[in-house]
């Protein structure tokens, strides 16, 4: 009974991570939309907690939400769309737990190498870069159809989102290492 839900729930995000859905096919519902948030918090949280620990692993994920929720809403405002928040946010931090989860076990792979003081391997981080690349189109994919404009927009788009969280991210919570 639970895994056709869970499989209605998940397959319009897995179709939003292949492009073959647009993040307007998803209902404008704000359950969903806590629901994605949610998720993404405790993936977002579990990629970090290997370099952070628990408790600042929690709110490292906390601020990335927050992140992802001010920037698209600046984002939609500027390109007048502010009617399209809650379906772009939803799709956003949906396939932000699809492709999350995706790459837990490599991010685990590069922090264990790392932790160990071995060299990382080149697959180990030829896949790593095909998982940002792939998370970097998604989100172009869905900001392109977010702000009406072509997919190098919502591509630029995208990567201003990481930018910035990858700015404050290390201002607020700088890697141990590098201490």
């Amino acid at each position: 009974m639970i895994a056709p839900v869970v499989y209605a729930l998940i397959q319009p995000f897995v179709r939003l991570c292949f492009l073959n859905a647009n993040p307007q096919d998803l209902p404008a519902s704000a359950v969903l939309l806590g629901l994605t948030l949610s998720a993404y918090l405790l993936v977002t949280a579990f990629m970090v907690m290997p370099i952070y620990g628990l408790s600042l692993s929690f709110r490292e994920a906390i601020v990335e939400v927050a992140l992802l929720v001010a920037y698209t809403q600046v984002v939609l405002h500027i390109g007048a769309h502010p009617e399209r928040y809650t379906q772009t946010v939803s799709a956003l931090a949906g396939t932000g737990v699809i492709i999350g989860l995706l790459a837990l076990p490599l991010a685990y792979s590069l922090y264990n190498s790392t932790l160990r003081g071995t060299a990382n391997t080149p697959l180990l981080l030829f896949a790593y870069v095909l998982v940002f690349a792939w998370m970097l189109v998604v989100y172009g994919h869905i900001y392109r159809h977010a702000l009406s404009t072509g997919l190098f927009i919502g591509v630029m788009v995208g990567l201003g989102y990481i930018i910035l969280t990858s700015v404050v991210i290390e201002s607020v919570f700088p890697s141990p290492e590098l201490q």
